[in-house]
């Protein structure tokens, strides 16, 4: 009894760690993807752009798994 309520508590535990996409953080991963943008172009660009497109990128990092 004592071991499977370990087992019990701990699938608990391990359930709760894993969220639920909601529906609109799923549409917004599917319809947009990573800004990449060239050396040129980054040097032209002021730093108010620079921080939109690194939010940007940031939260497709966190919200859909972009990698750098």
């Amino acid at each position: 009894m004592g071991k499977a309520l370990i087992l019990l508590l701990g699938s608990l535990l391990l359930a709760g760690c894993t969220t639920p996409v909601s529906p609109a953080r799923q549409a917004w991963c599917d319809h947009n993807q990573p800004r990449r943008a060239s050396a040129i172009v980054v040097a032209a660009m002021t730093r108010p752009e620079l921080d939109e497109i690194n939010a940007y990128n940031g939260k497709g990092a966190r919200w859909c798994g972009w990698k750098p």
